[in-house]
């Protein structure tokens, strides 16, 4: 990342590839361990400017970088696919802008512990990490971000390591590397200061003068400004001659000029010097870029108005230590003193304001009688004492800006750091962070320095899945780290495995007085009944997020209304709000919550099954929408036989529309399901049917969503459906369970479902999803070759598609059956039926039918050796692909119009449009038949071409693949290893 991106195995260092799949590794690698989705990733790599087959790039990309990883003896699976994203697992340390950040973390240990040479040596290891531009030459706007993130937190550890060399005397070596620095950051005024402290000391009063002409030129052609009073200081001490100057400085953190005033008398009524800050936590771990930015927005001496920094977060994840930190840290830029106060904000009694204020004053000296009575006389009495002060103020836990205002002070040279679990909107900050979970790295790190390193070293694998096991919640990862420390014959794995159970997960995250149920539990008192009852109430079924009008459904309550409370769980900090409209729990807290006990344990078993109920009535209704937009040729309600009785609002009214909807709340649609399906007995057998329903409507966005992981839910509500003798939904259940088997080529899987599923709908009369069977066993027949069991199959699933008016469904059926005809040798019969199909779905705007017609009857023309007009019908085909973004559908065509090419002898882009297609079926998973010819064709192309050595790797792969997956089509493959291998023996 520091440099030119590349992949590191041994000495060799493999290049990422071309630009927009180094920015794809970029995107992952610096969130290894978290998956990041599809959207976030074609966002990282072209921001607002994702082309159409955006996610078929990114795969492809991801299955180069698998060969990468393979190629350098690491686990292609470290790269794996994660519901809807990918999760790049590698260790922290492998990635070297995370071992930056470590080493500058452990510099900034060993320089409050006193070590600094130890703490110059890390930040000089840091620093070499360096090799140029960080991620130079990819593109993107994560990459552009993090590459300004990057080479800023270079420049701050730069800074660092010079102020320690100082700090030790190594004036003369710091000069060239100090004159390089700021010939490369000509405004950054410390740089300056150091390189005039150093020529000084180095005998070179004159040049050191000389330096302070060259930084007041260039801030003044450059800002407009003057140096600030710190350095005019120095330049007036090298001036005198300062002797003081030429020995090691005794506190690098601390200027000149603080100092000065540190020795000035307080004030005409001596006031004392507080100093409340409470002792700082020795382990501290994870947050350096957050330190770092914070300590210099607060030491900054050129600013105008109050420093104010901020931090958010929910409980337990470290906004206290972090801000006990920075405070230590700068303390020393005021020398007036350090105020500090625990706010109490999520107690049950938050401090009051003018108490604490009274406080402060009597801190400050202010006699308790002169203290005035009312909040708003006392706030003004404080921020006139503290007039021309520097003093620093610590306000934790605050409750809201209410609470903090009157305690902020008037005088421009104070500072105030104030946490809170809510965003302090009305607060004056300068600054403000909002903190998440510990990137895995930051959580290792805290748990070796608790446990030991050595002993961490020896279960890593464990190690991480544990802090995984405490979603990288820093005080959860405190508990176990204190757990294991006091335990040095408890292993990680043991530890592990306790947290296992996710029933006694929050009783193991307990130690001492360390609880994180506890931090929860402070939120939860604070809300009000109605917001305590969204709480509990969405916990069981907003996995792993919720939109607001799926939430709004469950509850039974309106948007507004809904989006209110879930809005002050969110500014409770119980809830999260990833994007606007989507809340999510954090894992733990989710924990939290469905361990709770209700108010009336005799009706609550009943209300979860009301929100359960209504949830998934609400995801049918929309998903039977969303049906209508990509089937639009076959009435919904004949095919989605439950939809209750309030018609639905039409929120989808594009196609597009409906396929973003499916996207967002699929996963929260199969969670529904399977809380069903886990009921069992007690499950409701209409809601059974509802959830069939839902399952086959999503099923016709295969290509959108994780079809076999929903497959396994269908099997799950399948066997609980024959349970309760509901046949209907058996039915619906073991279809789906039979077509993601067929999109596998599964043949074996696929036919006894899709018998099972016929079985079933004829005892229930579900003539539509019967239909559908009968058009999955034609062509799992089609692809076992044989034809006529195919076409008795389609003329049972024709017949019924025409008795119920479907003609999505019908002209499906039809264009399988012509492939059936075409496969049989018998295209000319194909050709008129591929035309009838391809007017109806032109007449009905079915791009998907459109799409699949037109490859269809390419095959079909090809077959009739009429070349030219079979190219035609491909290049349509891949023009409505790409407008309407199909990529199987595509890459489908992409393969058949290679053979097409072939025959014609256009050979080189027939390899083209052959290799294409293999890239995109070499990252789509279940798709074997497909990828066997590509395969097939792609060596065909490569022996024409003369690439005999190719030719022979795409056979034997095509073999493989036909062979594993039961298919006919092995013979053909089998037949081209042979003629390649002949080939390449004479």
């Amino acid at each position: 990342m520091l440099g030119s991106l590349g992949i590191q195995t041994g000495e060799t260092v493999v290049p990422g590839g071309p630009p927009q799949q180094q920015a794809t590794l970029a995107a992952l690698a610096l969130r290894s361990g978290h998956v990041v989705p599809l959207h976030e990733l074609m966002s990282a790599v072209w921001g607002e400017a994702a082309p159409g087959s955006a996610v078929m790039i990114l795969r492809t990309y991801v299955w180069r970088l698998r060969k990468i990883l393979e190629s350098g003896g690491c686990d292609p699976q470290a790269l794996a696919s994660v519901n809807d994203g990918y999760r790049l697992a590698v260790p922290p340390e492998s990635v070297d802008a995370f071992r930056a950040e470590r080493l500058a973390a452990d510099a900034a240990r060993a320089r409050e512990a006193g070590r600094h040479d130890e703490a110059a040596a890390l930040l000089a290891e840091a620093v070499a990490l360096w090799r140029g531009e960080p991620l130079a030459g990819v593109p993107g706007p994560f990459a552009e971000q993090q590459r300004s993130r990057l080479s800023e937190l270079r420049r701050q550890l730069l800074e660092e390591r010079f102020a320690l060399d100082l700090l030790l005397g190594r004036h003369t070596q710091v000069i060239p590397e100090l004159t390089a620095f700021i010939a490369e950051q000509p405004l950054r005024e410390r740089l300056y200061g150091f390189l005039m402290r150093a020529l000084y000391a180095a005998g070179r009063q004159g040049d050191a003068l000389a330096v302070f002409g060259t930084a007041r030129e260039a801030l003044a052609a450059e800002l407009g400004l003057d140096p600030g009073p710190e350095l005019r200081t120095l330049h007036q001490r090298i001036l005198a001659g300062d002797a003081d100057l030429v020995a090691p400085a005794q506190a690098p953190a601390a200027s000149p000029s603080a100092r000065e005033e540190a020795a000035e008398p307080a004030g005409p009524s001596s006031l004392p010097r507080p100093a409340q800050l409470p002792a700082d936590i020795a382990d501290f771990s994870g947050r350096a870029a957050t330190l770092i930015a914070l300590c210099e927005a607060l030491a900054d001496q050129d600013r105008t108005a109050l420093a104010v920094a901020t931090v958010s977060g929910m409980g337990g994840i470290g906004k206290s230590a972090l801000a006990l930190r920075v405070a230590h840290r700068v303390k020393e830029e005021f020398p007036d003193g350090q105020l500090y106060a625990d706010l109490r904000g999520t107690g049950a009694e938050p401090a009051d304001p003018g108490a604490v204020l009274a406080s402060f004053l009597a801190a400050l000296g202010v006699p308790r009688q002169e203290v005035p009575g009312s909040v708003e006389d006392r706030a003004r009495l404080f921020r006139t004492v503290l007039d021309g002060r520097r003093v620093l103020l610590l306000l934790d836990d605050a409750r809201d800006t209410a609470q903090v205002k009157p305690l902020l002070p008037g005088a421009v040279h104070c500072a105030v750091v104030v946490t809170s679990r809510a965003h302090l909107s009305g607060v004056p900050s300068g600054t403000h962070v909002q903190l998440a979970e510990f990137s895995p790295a930051e959580a290792l790190s805290l748990l070796r320095h608790v446990v030991g390193a050595h002993r961490i070293d020896q279960e890593e694998a464990a190690a991480v899945a544990l802090v995984g096991a405490c979603a990288h919640l820093p005080l959860a990862v405190r508990i176990v780290a204190a757990r294991l420390a006091a335990r040095p014959g408890w292993t990680v794995a043991y530890l592990l495995a306790r947290l296992a159970d996710e029933r006694r997960r929050l009783s193991e995250l307990r130690a001492d007085d360390l609880a994180v149920s506890a931090v929860f539990e402070l939120g939860y008192r604070q809300l009000t009944a109605s917001q305590a009852m969204v709480f509990r109430s969405l916990a069981p079924v907003a996995w792993p997020s919720i939109g607001l009008a799926a939430a709004s459904a469950a509850l039974g309550l309106g948007e507004s209304e809904t989006e209110s409370l879930l809005e002050a769980l969110v500014d409770a900090a119980l809830l999260e709000s990833p994007e606007a409209g989507r809340y999510r729990y954090h894992e733990l807290g989710r924990d939290f919550a469905l361990h709770l006990p209700r108010p009336d344990t005799a009706t609550a078993g009943e209300a979860d099954f009301a929100v359960e109920r209504r949830l998934l009535h609400h995801l049918l209704r929309m998903a039977a929408e969303a049906f209508h937009r990509m089937v639009p040729g076959d009435p919904e309600h004949s095919t989605i036989s439950v939809v209750t009785a309030e018609p639905g609002e039409h929120r989808l009214a594009t196609l597009a529309q409906a396929r973003a909807w499916v996207v967002a709340e699929f996963d929260c649609a199969v969670h529904a399901v399977q809380l069903l399906v886990a009921r069992g007995e007690s499950a409701e057998p209409e809601l059974l049917t509802v959830a069939a329903d839902l399952l086959v409507a999503l099923s016709s966005f295969g290509q959108d969503i994780p079809y076999g992981r929903m497959a396994l839910t269908a099997r799950a509500l399948a066997r609980v459906s024959a349970q309760h003798g509901n046949h209907h939904a058996a039915g619906r259940a073991h279809f789906i369970c039979g077509n993601a088997a067929l999109q596998a080529t599964q043949l074996a899987q696929a036919r006894a479902d899709s018998q099972l599923a016929a079985e079933a709908c004829r005892r229930a009369g579900d003539r539509s999803i019967l239909q559908q069977a009968y058009n999955d066993l034609g062509v799992i027949a089609q692809f076992e070759q044989r034809y006529d069991d195919a076409a008795e199959h389609f003329d049972q699933a024709l017949a019924l598609a025409r008795e119920l008016g479907h003609r999505s469904g019908g002209l499906t059926t039809t264009l399988n059956a012509a492939l059936a005809r075409i496969r049989g040798g018998r295209a000319d019969e194909a050709l008129p039926a591929c035309d009838e199909a391809l007017s109806a779905l032109r007449e009905m705007a079915d791009p998907h039918g459109i799409a699949h017609a037109l490859c269809v009857r390419g095959q079909a023309l090809h077959e009739l050796d009429r070349l030219p007009e079979a190219l035609a019908d491909y290049e349509r085909c891949l023009e409505v692909c790409e407008a309407e973004r199909i990529p199987g559908q595509r890459a489908q065509a992409l393969y058949r119009c290679a053979e097409t090419l072939r025959v014609l002898g256009r050979v080189e882009s027939a390899q083209d449009a052959a290799a294409r297609a293999v890239a995109y079926f070499r990252t789509v998973p279940d798709r074997d038949r497909d990828r066997g010819y590509a395969l097939l064709i792609h060596a065909r192309v490569s022996a024409d071409a003369g690439h005999h050595e190719e030719a022979l790797a795409h056979s034997r792969e095509a073999l493989e693949v036909f062979t594993r997956a039961g298919l006919p089509e092995a013979a053909q493959a089998r037949l081209l290893v042979e003629e390649a291998t002949g080939v390449m023996a004479v």
